[in-house]
């Protein structure tokens, strides 16, 4: 090893084994570090469930802005008991294009779907914090896409409905607190929600 004036230094052999020793323990720190990152980073995933192309037109009597739309849904499920929604609605008519839509988690399947899911059922009122909500905004090319995170893992408990059929049905927007037209649904199999 050479010292800065350029001459040749002789390391004793217990210098050498700690320099060596000490690199080895810096290195597998490192090593150690980016492990504890990537397992940190693969840990927050739970589960992750996809769902595509079955969108349900809910106006049979009439035209609406779904009829030929299809849609995608993805639901990941965090560790932290937290749950991220996407959902990308195609198809929509060109004459719906910035108009705004509302959807939301029903419990019930598309045919039978019943009121908003809610975390907890003793809040009467809609809440973003306790329900799942989207707004829907069709594009001119009939794209629609939104995504919503909640701080909670949804739990299919109503015993009118079969446990982990839920959906999501898309409404006509109205900032009139009362029932609005359902347009569309997309319906949810997730029976890993019943348990």
């Amino acid at each position: 090893m050479r010292n800065c004036r350029g001459t040749r230094r002789n390391l004793s052999r217990g210098e050498t084994v700690r320099r060596i020793t000490k690199a080895a323990i810096g290195g597998l720190a490192g090593c150690a570090l980016v492990l504890g990152g990537t397992q940190g980073a693969s840990a927050a995933l739970e589960a992750k469930y996809w769902f595509r192309d079955a969108l349900t037109d809910l106006l049979t009597t009439d035209v609406g802005p779904f009829d030929s739309a299809t849609a995608r849904t993805t639901i990941a499920e965090k560790t932290n008991d937290k749950t991220t929604f996407r959902i990308r609605v195609r198809g929509i008519q060109p004459s719906a294009a910035g108009q705004e839509f509302a959807a939301h988690l029903h419990v019930g399947p598309c045919d039978n779907s019943g009121g908003h899911y809610k975390d907890n059922p003793q809040v009467v009122e809609a809440r973003a914090d306790n329900e799942v909500w989207f707004a829907l905004v069709p594009n001119e090319d009939g794209i629609a896409v939104d995504a919503t995170t909640v701080k909670f893992v949804p739990a299919d408990t109503d015993v009118n409905f079969t446990p982990g059929e839920m959906s999501i049905v898309i409404h006509q927007y109205s900032n009139i607190p009362t029932p609005n037209p359902k347009q569309a649904c997309f319906p949810l199999s997730v029976p890993q929600w019943t348990e």
